[in-house]
């Protein structure tokens, strides 16, 4: 039995210029499969720039027969695409398709995309391993009663029922880094590390998000339920990471990583004994000052929050549950400790924002200063309630293009109540630029370049921030 699972290509620009993370998802997968004998390896198409025609050489000299797509919403038209190729080249070989977007809409994606034979719902290291348990039995196998999957039955799309949640994280192996070729991916994996981190990578604590943000797709996949794993098997990943692979700085991508305090410091103190640094994102209402100044003290480079938006009534309506005094609380008690800081905004975040509310937004902006902004247009991927709130307003399109559900690189094709498509954008710009291009910023910025790595990376990162902005022209 040979598997090969691959993260589709996306649409990147001089946004991406300085750094794309590993993709641990899939990695964590491949070493579900590894640790039973199930031989795997990994296509990355956003650090592999295969044509088909080197897609199908791939195809034809390994032989897999099974191919997993990872699929966001605005990647799952190109995996259908490679998934085509599959069939074509090699018939008989079975095609999984999984991720946010197919977990959001399984029977719809089955009839769209007819080029996945079976789609994966939710979490997919155990769904995935009984899929290839079944195919190693049969070409055709037999697939009911498999747990977190939909499949084709004739005419009939069957929908089996989601596979309960994986209790104990513990129990499961470290991501297969090693499949990937780390070569390819360079520069830090967030930006504001690049320039003091020389070897980093994506590290999840946790899964589940126990907020209930209108926007966010990430309890799709993962639901509401926090699962956490122990210090002591992060631990391990970290000093794995470090002894095999060199890595000597971590993203942390947990929605927030700081809920849980006991386990918070235990991994602190575990940092602080590996001579590691690292990075996370949390909230700005699950911090203090005393709890940052630990971080910091453990190695802590950099920290992000996300805000969405700098208006009381809009942060209610997103259910973003946080005050403008935590907000500037959080910030201000994380720059006096010396952390670098990133903050998320959203133009539109609800249908019914108004011009004056992005100037609050702004305005937000400027009494936090955080050292990084990211600035998205909003974005309803499906299965979000923020999609039903779009789907019921008459603010979508009658006909979807799910290539359009990226955030940053394409126009929109939907609209809010004050915004047409292209006031979004336009929005999101005038925001990028009237906050980077104030003195205060710049500023703050040139006392950061101390080395000339640091110059090295800032003026990468400029660029491709700059050629984003005004020279990229949206799809």
């Amino acid at each position: 039995m040979k598997v090969l699972i691959v993260r589709p290509p996306r649409i990147m620009g001089g946004l991406e210029k300085s750094s794309v993370q590993h993709p641990i998802n899939i990695a964590s997968l491949a070493a579900y499969l590894l640790q039973v004998g199930i031989e795997t390896r990994i296509i990355d198409f956003e650090v592999e720039h295969l044509s088909d025609e080197d897609f199908a050489e791939r195809l034809i000299d390994y032989s897999p027969d099974l191919v997993g797509f990872t699929c966001l919403s605005p990647t799952v038209v190109a995996a259908n695409r490679l998934a085509k190729i599959v069939k074509e080249q090699l018939p008989e070989a079975t095609t999984v398709a999984g991720g946010p977007h197919i977990s959001a809409l399984p029977e719809r994606s089955l009839d769209e995309f007819r080029a996945f034979d079976i789609a994966v719902l939710g979490e997919g290291e155990v769904t995935l391993l009984e899929v290839c348990e079944r195919r190693s039995e049969s070409a055709k196998p037999k697939l009911d009663g498999i747990l977190g999957i939909a499949y084709r039955n004739g005419s009939e799309t069957i929908v089996e029922p989601r596979r309960p949640l994986i209790r104990d994280l513990d129990t499961m192996p470290q991501p297969a880094r090693h499949l990937l070729d780390l070569e390819l991916y360079k520069g830090g994996t967030t930006p504001g590390v690049g320039d003091s981190a020389s070897n980093s990578t994506v590290l999840f604590t946790s899964r589940g998000c126990a907020e209930d943000c209108t926007f966010c797709a990430s309890k799709i996949t993962f639901s509401r339920k926090l699962r956490f794993r122990s210090a002591e098997h992060v631990l391990a990943e970290v000093k794995e990471c470090k002894e095999r692979h060199g890595f000597d700085h971590f993203t942390i991508d947990d929605d927030t990583f700081t809920l849980n305090k006991k386990r918070l410091y235990e991994i602190l103190d575990g940092f602080s004994s590996l001579g590691v640094s690292w990075d996370c994102d949390t909230r700005v209402n699950a911090v203090d000052e005393k709890m940052l100044v630990r971080m910091k003290a453990a190695g802590c480079k950099k920290v992000a929050f996300g805000v969405e938006s700098g208006s009381e009534r809009v942060r209610r309506l997103i259910k973003k549950r946080t005050t403008q005094e935590e907000i500037v609380t959080a910030f201000d008690a994380a720059k006096r400790v010396g952390l670098v800081t990133q903050a998320f905004f959203i133009i539109g975040s609800h249908p019914t924002e108004t011009l004056e509310e992005v100037k609050m937004t702004l305005k937000l902006a400027r009494r936090i200063a955080p050292d990084f902004i990211v600035v998205n247009v909003v974005t309803p991927f499906p299965g979000t309630e923020l999609n039903e709130m779009m789907q019921a307003g008459g603010y979508m399109p009658d006909e979807i293009d799910w290539e359009k559900f990226d955030c940053t690189h394409t126009q929109p094709s939907w609209h809010t109540e004050h915004f047409s498509a292209d006031d979004l954008v336009k929005l999101q710009r005038w925001f990028y630029l009237r906050y980077s291009l104030s003195p205060s910023f710049i500023l703050a910025t040139l006392k950061r370049i101390k080395s000339p790595q640091a110059l090295k990376y800032y003026a990468s990162t400029a660029y491709g921030f700059f050629k984003y902005l005004l020279f990229e022209k949206r799809r």
